[in-house]
């Protein structure tokens, strides 16, 4: 027979894998708890109301707090975005953005990484009346299941590549990476759709004469679940701290930085396995195309504020750059 010590011995057993086998995030939406429950070694479970799903922690990588992460599952698409600071530039098109994302990228979450200098009033105003809605702290990237306080202040990289996180979240197939003071345009929509048709795997546009960089910070995309070595070997290059001193040095964030990352680590390896849209430079930048519809009046995707459909002053854009059936189009 066990004697007292075997039996608190056993008890205690009993009881840590009880914890071990059910983590409960404590947080609770609509009245449904998630529980993550581990199944051994690298296998956990998801329990989400009456939604379950398996998933494996090996080289897992979240870039949205666990809790976010989890409640929307596996192959999420993401239309991704930094804000920092309280400037009322970058706030004043949240909201309208939000339905824009609603509208024109159906099964799409909104990804705002943010830092702590933000106006915090803003997150629940917008995630608890808009479900796609994620706020993301960079802060406080998880790093661990086992214990949620566990995580990576990522505040060393510039704020505008906080955006590009996604590119290695093993939950994120899909995920698009634009401006919070640009205006979502049906323009930008019908080129990502010729994307999303074909077998490429990078989306990048140029729209503007001004749009001089090989890839704008706010102008592109990836399809993550088609070649999640490229995704991750960029990725760790983004959260490199050594990098980050070139990038990001003194921390200041300097304009144009995030695009000298890309045109450095990114172009070359996805630009001739991309979808390139390019009204203006289509002549210096290999492998690019028309844009697949014709411009209305002054609005070019990527445009700060919003634009003048009706507007006749706009850049004739180059016979090269126009599509083959429609060399008539002088705003291409």
């Amino acid at each position: 027979m066990a004697n007292e010590t075997d039996l608190e011995q056993i008890n205690e057993a009993i009881l840590e894998a009880i914890i071990e086998m059910y983590k409960i995030l404590k947080i609770s939406v609509e009245d449904s708890t998630l529980k993550l429950r581990n199944l051994n070694e690298n296998n956990y479970e998801v329990l989400f109301g009456d939604w379950r799903y398996n998933f494996s922690s090996k080289n897992l990588a979240l870039t949205c707090d666990i809790y976010k992460s989890l409640k929307r599952g596996l192959n999420q698409k993401v239309v991704s975005f930094s804000l920092y600071g309280t400037n009322e530039r970058y706030y004043k098109l949240i909201s309208h953005t939000s339905e824009m994302i609603k509208k024109f990228y159906p099964n799409h979450s909104m990804r705002i990484y943010h830092d702590d200098s933000i106006n915090k009033s803003i997150i629940c105003q917008l995630e608890c009346a808009n479900s796609h809605i994620d706020f993301c702290n960079i802060h406080k990237k998880p790093l661990s299941l086992d214990n949620f306080d566990q995580v990576l202040n990522l505040n060393y990289i510039h704020s505008m590549m906080w955006r590009f996180l996604p590119i290695g979240d093993t939950f994120v197939d899909l995920f698009h990476s634009r401006d919070l003071d640009s205006v979502i345009l049906q323009r930008e929509i019908d080129s990502v759709q010729v994307w999303l048709n074909s077998n490429n795997i990078g989306h990048i546009m140029r729209d503007n004469p001004q749009h001089g960089p090989l890839i704008l910070g706010g102008m592109w995309g990836l399809k993550t679940n088609q070649d999640r070595k490229l995704s991750n070997e960029v990725y760790n290059l983004i959260i490199d701290k050594k990098l980050s001193q070139i990038y990001n040095p003194g921390g200041k964030s300097l304009r144009d930085h995030d695009q000298y990352f890309l045109a450095h680590h990114v172009f070359y390896k996805i630009n001739w396995k991309s979808t390139v849209h390019d009204s203006f430079s289509c002549k210096r930048n290999p492998n690019s195309k028309p844009f697949p519809t014709q411009r209305k009046g002054n609005c070019f995707v990527g445009q700060v504020g919003w634009c003048n459909e009706t507007s006749t002053n706009f850049f004739e854009c180059p016979k090269e750059c126009r599509p083959i059936n429609h060399q008539d189009w002088k705003s291409c």
